[in-house]
């Protein structure tokens, strides 16, 4: 939610920007035009906000806002930030100096050591570290911050931090181990539709002179190459138009909360990429869950942020009606077995759990099996993926050869007679 507010201009107005809260708690970013911070603070409580964060707009113009994604703040970043800094305060030294000295050793990102400098601005005005990180949602997840607040409270801010860099870490890891799995398959297959695109489009033409003219009957494989040939040729302005309008509208059904549901839906269900898909939830659903309750969050707490790690529409929906169960004093393990979406494994490793106030050790051993399932299922798959895209493109650019030199022999063969 973003917006820019104005206020009646006494003097020159200042565009500051601004991070708030609402009365419900949520985060809300955007610009305001204010004589000075403290008026701007004013006429955001005047609307109902809670200002978390306000500070001069740059006038000149921003590389930073002009191109976000090449500014934005890496996982890698703050995974390395949350262990330095829990070894630092395990050495003895406090808080404030401690980010001072991480703040100076940041040179690779110039966004979060920017972040950095503001956290350390608000905790010598007197903020806290849990707060001051709250303001900073680029960077931070309200599953962070919150943990951390714990942390903080308890007094063991070392030992929280540590956990969510592993945690970070584990959930990183796993879509990096995806990405690198599909890269050679993903490759193959475009190198293979490229070359399938640059024979119908360029050689193919240039050769259906030669083949028309010839007094042999053609093979059926050069007919179809021929028919495929001259329809991308008469068409290609309708292809495109057609291609483009469906490209738009598949966009416009994800954006969608229907659509990306349904998307959601097939992903976790398809025969070959949804069995990794749904361990990968179901492992990240118990790691989360671990983490959070091991650092001291109530059980409650916990299931209204689990929602925010995952990006599935439908494990999100799942996880709200477990938290309205919840409320109703039902638990966790019986809502889960009405909802359907959680194995049998998963709702009883929970109800051990719950039983015996072992929760957090339960499903730190649930999320072990899931994610190791994941990943071995995901090997699996790109080692299915890779022979059979492979081929798939080589019967393709075969059956385009075959085309090509079938015609050959037979003009050889009535040239012979």
């Amino acid at each position: 939610m973003a917006g820019t507010i104005e206020t009646p201009r006494k003097q020159k107005d200042i565009t500051f920007r601004y991070v708030a809260s609402t009365r419900q708690g949520n985060l809300v970013k955007g610009n305001i035009k204010a004589p000075s911070e403290i008026a701007a603070e004013r006429l955001l409580i005047e609307k109902g906000y809670i200002p978390e964060h306000v500070e001069v707009k740059p006038s000149m113009f921003s590389l930073e806002e002009a191109f976000p994604t090449l500014f934005q703040v890496k996982s890698r970043d703050v995974i390395v930030f949350s262990r330095q800094l829990a070894t630092l305060l395990r050495s003895g030294i406090s808080l404030l100096p401690s980010l001072e000295i991480l703040r100076e050793q940041v040179a690779s990102s110039r966004a979060f050591r920017s972040i950095l400098s503001s956290i350390v601005n608000d905790i010598r005005s007197g903020g806290s570290f849990s707060q001051a990180i709250k303001k900073q949602p680029k960077a931070f997840s309200e599953i962070y911050c919150r943990t951390i607040a714990v942390g903080e409270e308890t007094g063991n801010l070392d030992t929280v931090l540590h956990q969510m860099a592993d945690y970070m870490e584990q959930q990183t890891g796993m879509a990096q181990k995806v990405k690198k799995a599909l890269t050679y398959p993903i490759m193959v297959m475009g190198v293979g539709v490229v070359v399938v695109i640059m024979m119908i489009t360029v050689v193919m033409p240039q050769m259906l002179g030669m083949f028309t003219a010839m007094n042999v009957e053609l093979p059926l494989p050069t007919r179809i190459l021929i028919a495929v040939t001259n329809f991308a040729q008469d068409y290609t302005l309708y292809i495109l138009v057609a291609g483009s309008v469906g490209f738009a509208v598949i966009l416009w059904m994800v954006k969608r909360p229907s659509g990306r549901r349904i998307l959601d839906r097939l992903r976790i269900s398809m025969p070959i990429i949804g069995p990794p898909a749904l361990m990968s939830e179901l492992g990240r659903f118990a790691r989360t869950l671990s983490v959070m309750i091991s650092a001291g969050l109530k059980l409650q707490e916990t299931m209204e942020l689990l929602p925010q790690a995952t990006t599935n529409i439908v494990f999100r929906d799942a996880l709200n009606k477990v938290n309205e169960r919840l409320l109703l004093g039902e638990g966790l393990s019986a809502p889960m077995t009405r909802i359907g979406l959680f194995p049998p494994l998963l709702v009883q490793m929970v109800a051990v759990g719950e039983e015996s106030n072992t929760l957090d050790f339960t499903m730190g051993v649930v999320a072990d099996f899931f994610e190791t399932a994941a990943e071995e299922k995901t090997t699996a798959m790109v080692g299915m993926i890779g022979p059979v895209s492979t081929i798939g493109i080589a019967l393709m650019v075969g059956f385009i050869a075959m085309s090509v030199i079938m015609p050959m022999y037979a003009l050889t063969g009535a040239i012979g007679d």
